[in-house]
């Protein structure tokens, strides 16, 4: 599903870390256990804060399993609109932010939530990419998957006045899940994008 990342995961499983710094995730609401089964005291302060965090993969790489408020999470792309839910929530609900394409530390991050039973409830941005990263996620996600505020007339409220080139619309055939499928087709039919912050209000309701 992310063939781009796979390099990575074998090199992280042969011990070995690769553009550590820049490949992490940003959180907020979520407590870590290290592999030794110690509360990670850092994730726990954030939390008990309120307060969003940066996690590099190397200190994701080295739990062995998480936990949620009310075992839900929101996901979303934009990180404006994160920093939002972030300043709503204090820490008493989950969120992170993808920010575009997932790196490996969010795949990791994604692979311990499912194994603690964790809801995903996603939003992504109204086009090409963000559509196709939203279905790719869903497609990766092995626990119990919901698309949030994703559907065609969240999409007229968000749209813009930037074109989609013709060969970006192409990509949309690439969209086969049944849920943003007509989300998909009212992009291809307007040939205009849509993005979180134009609708950002909805997501605080």
């Amino acid at each position: 599903i992310f063939p781009a990342l796979k390099k990575q995961r074998q090199y992280l499983a042969a011990g070995i870390l690769r553009d550590d710094i820049s490949n992490y995730v940003v959180v907020s609401g979520i407590r870590a256990w290290k592999k030794n089964g110690e509360l990670h005291g850092g994730m726990d302060g954030f939390c008990r804060e309120g307060d969003m965090v940066q996690v590099p993969l190397s200190v994701i790489a080295g739990w062995c399993r998480v936990s949620c408020p009310g075992n839900t999470i929101h996901i979303v792309e934009n990180p404006s609109v994160y920093a939002m839910l972030c300043r709503k929530w204090q820490g008493t609900m989950a969120c992170m932010c993808m920010n575009g394409q997932p790196r490996l530390s969010a795949l990791l991050l994604l692979d311990l939530l499912a194994e603690a039973g964790v809801k995903v409830f996603y939003a992504g941005d109204f086009d090409p990419e963000g559509l196709l990263i939203a279905q790719k996620l869903r497609q990766y996600y092995s626990g119990e998957f919901r698309y949030w505020h994703m559907s065609e007339t969240v999409y007229e409220q968000s749209r813009s006045d930037e074109k989609i080139s013709e060969k970006r619309l192409k990509m949309l055939d690439r969209i086969t899940d049944e849920e943003l499928l007509k989300t998909a087709e009212a992009v291809r039919e307007s040939r205009l994008a849509g993005y979180q912050e134009t609708v950002w209000e909805i997501y605080l309701e």
